[in-house]
């Protein structure tokens, strides 16, 4: 019993210590699309940005998907250092901290919250990017996944961006805290970064294995064991404003 209380201490430990972020998924419709916007942009980032000066949060980023004309869908995503730091990050969001009132910059009536989403982040590289590509998993092997991901793909990934010779600029992964289950969609995600909509594009295209540089690290991973189904879904965002 003792054994068993000390691996739950040290999960948890590792778990408190470890970078966590929310994935906050909202709508917006057209008529609100450019106040929501501009609001977010010009006042919501700057009390952010009072939070990440006061040790309150890392980073505050927002992007909207790349989807059909007049469909507004936004992610905004937040670092924090930990769990401690999220769970007491309520009191953040108080416009009073930088002088502004709720009522002149309120956006609540005028979004839909239709998903609220905490993750761990396991593995991070790169710059900064214009376009996001994240690809969604339901891994049948969450630990083969992570391992293969961190040990084959992040030093595989890092070595040719730093040669130049792929177009991505970033790349991140992260498994899901909360909610949980089977019923909660996506467990796991990773996030690939470029420059432009068309090479964000061109990595979602097919291409022949045969013709791909990628074929020599293909044959080394066994994600098909670990994700047999293959992607949940893979969703292109673009950057829209970012406070670090």
């Amino acid at each position: 019993m003792k054994n068993l209380f000390f691996i739950l201490f040290l999960l948890f430990s590792n778990l408190a210590a470890a970078q966590v972020v929310t994935l906050m998924y909202v709508e917006v419709s057209n008529e609100n699309q450019q106040r929501f916007e501009r609001l977010e942009k010009d006042y919501w980032s700057q009390v952010a940005k009072k939070a990440i000066d006061d040790g309150k949060m890392m980073s505050w980023i927002m992007l909207k998907e790349i989807s059909i004309p007049g469909t507004h869908k936004y992610l905004f995503v937040n670092y924090f250092e930990n769990l401690d730091q999220l769970n007491q990050s309520s009191s953040i969001w108080s416009p009073e901290k930088i002088g502004l009132n709720i009522e002149d910059i309120d956006t609540n009536s005028i979004k839909k919250i239709v998903n609220l989403e905490y993750w761990k982040a396991e593995g991070l590289l790169g710059e900064s990017a214009k376009y996001l590509i994240m690809n969604y998993f339901s891994p049948a092997d969450l630990e083969g996944f992570v391992t293969e991901n961190l040990e084959l793909w992040k030093p595989w990934l890092e070595n040719n961006m730093k040669k130049n010779l792929l177009k991505q600029k970033n790349w991140a992964m992260g498994t899901k805290i909360y909610p949980s289950g089977n019923q909660s969609g996506s467990s796991a995600i990773t996030r690939d970064g470029f420059d432009s909509l068309s090479d964000a594009m061109e990595a979602l295209s097919y291409q022949p294995m045969t013709n791909s540089m990628y074929a020599s690290i293909v044959e080394k991973s066994k994600m098909n064991e670990y994700v047999p189904n293959g992607f949940d879904k893979r969703v292109i965002y673009e950057l829209i404003k970012r406070v670090d």
